[in-house]
């Protein structure tokens, strides 16, 4: 499904310098080039310099959903550019590709396909012990950060390891209707809240007796978690309503109702 973003934060994603990435991403390339398993941990240490080198200008690289972005290079080769390569460790997450600056600078420019995070090596195809990697950010907020966007006619709000979508449109149980107009992640006593605000649709501005809303919350797989029955009985003030559920550990879709 295609993203309709927009950003509470401007700047949310934004170039910021990460922890050097991993001994094991040493093994992504053996990975790739050879058959291991890749897993970004603590990146190596400078090659010899009889081997030439390799250093990426940045280290960590944040996009929105289908957004590009570039990095420089900065390689010594005794083969030049024709001697260098890119790869990522899940080009499902990132796509990543070299062009040739033609003064010992190459830029890689990288386009953001799914969110996740992922790892891209730039190494020496005649030497792959020479390389430097970056993490890829795609499709998620900064550390510590939480933002809400709009894909297609759901709400979803981005964390910075993962996506959870919300309906746009709630139709309790007994003919109240209610428009989200804002939704938000509090922290409860230790538990998340999720709380949710609207307007009413149907009618009087008092939906006449009990209406009955629902959030169904499922963990990664699409399986069903937990489903939380709301009772509410009138608005808040005029049409506005305020709905509050509790989010189950491990939920990474929720549907309301």
């Amino acid at each position: 499904m295609e993203m309709d973003m927009f950003r509470y934060d401007n700047n949310i994603f934004q170039k910021q310098k990460r922890n050097r990435v991993p001994g094991a991403a040493a093994l992504m390339l053996a990975g790739v080039l050879g058959a291991a398993a890749f897993s970004p941990v603590t990146a190596l240490a400078a090659p010899v310099s009889a081997e030439g080198s390799i250093v990426m200008e940045e280290e960590v690289l944040s996009l929105g959903l289908g957004e590009t972005g570039s990095v420089t290079v900065d390689y010594d080769l005794a083969g030049g550019f024709a001697d260098l390569a890119v790869l990522t460790a899940d080009p499902s997450i990132a796509a990543a590709v070299l062009t040739d600056n033609g003064d010992g600078t190459a830029t890689m420019t990288v386009a953001a396909a799914a969110p996740g995070t992922t790892v891209a090596a730039v190494y020496r195809l005649s030497n792959a012990a020479v390389v430097d990697y970056i993490t890829i950010r795609s499709g998620l907020a900064e550390d510590g950060e939480v933002y809400t966007q709009m894909n297609g006619t759901e709400l979803v709000t981005v964390y910075e390891d993962r996506m959870v979508y919300y309906n746009s449109l709630l139709n309790g149980r007994n003919g109240a209707s209610i428009a989200i107009s804002g939704m938000e992640i509090e922290r409860e006593s230790g538990l998340d809240c999720l709380r949710v605000t609207g307007t009413l649709l149907s009618g009087d501005s008092k939906t006449p007796g009990m209406n009955i809303f629902y959030a169904d919350f499922y963990d990664a797989a699409g399986e069903l978690i937990r489903r939380q029955a709301l009772y509410t009985r009138a608005p808040v003030s005029g049409s506005r309503m305020e709905l509050e559920w509790y989010i189950p550990e491990g939920c990474s879709r929720i549907v309301l109702e």
